[in-house]
């Protein structure tokens, strides 16, 4: 899988990015955190290193990077190395599921979110961030993947997209926040709105699973 490859690889690149760009990070995390619904028990589905499980009270994850999963682990997350579209836990184990930048590198997006739902609860949510390719900035990381690290093996999606596949797979979107503004990383507006309008990159969405 080129994918996993990729982050086995630059492993140490990935984590050392959200300290050369903690404003960003930090902006990111204040996004999430403005709609995390309170949870008893929630998994972080591509956890990478943990650098978003870890603030936001997220103790289990899975993660297919054997050597990011070890940064995790460091960080205090129990970690399950496995793939998206095969989670191995029971049927409405959770009460939310957390996915930071990661279903733009899962392989099916249909069947991870068809996981995504089957592990939640009844009441379950959904929380989903990730980078809007119609926003300037998703624009600027389509144009350039093939230059990055990671991103040249990235499905980016537009907002329009995902909310129809969540509507098609049974969640129903309650709130949603937009931050990061701007052509490319240097200049950024860092504000956090409501209602994801404005053309935001970063764009967070809680959805509850349709009963």
């Amino acid at each position: 899988m080129p994918k996993e490859k990729l982050f086995e690889k630059n492993f140490e690149y990935y984590d050392r990015w959200f300290d050369e760009h903690d404003k960003i990070y930090q902006t990111e995390l204040k996004a999430i955190k403005k709609i995390l619904p309170p949870f008893k028990k929630a998994v972080e589905i591509g956890v990478g290193t943990g650098r978003f499980a870890a603030p936001l009270g997220i103790t289990l994850g899975v993660e297919p990077s054997h050597n990011m999963a070890h940064i995790a682990k460091q960080r205090g997350i129990e970690v399950i190395e496995a793939q998206a579209e095969d989670l191995p836990f029971a049927d409405k184990s959770f009460d939310l599921v957390l996915m930071v930048t990661t279903i733009c590198f899962v392989d099916d997006i249909d069947k991870t979110l068809q996981e995504a739902k089957r592990i939640l609860t009844d009441d379950g949510y959904l929380l989903i961030a990730f980078v809007d390719r119609d926003s300037e900035l998703g624009k600027m990381y389509e144009k350039n993947k093939d230059k990055s690290r990671f991103y040249k093996e990235a499905t980016f999606f537009s907002k329009k997209e995902i909310l129809k596949l969540l509507k098609k797979h049974g969640f129903i979107v309650e709130k949603c926040t937009e931050a990061l503004f701007g052509s490319d990383l240097k200049h950024l507006n860092f504000e956090i709105y409501d209602g994801c309008k404005k053309g935001g990159a970063f764009l967070s969405l809680l959805a509850r699973k349709k009963l």
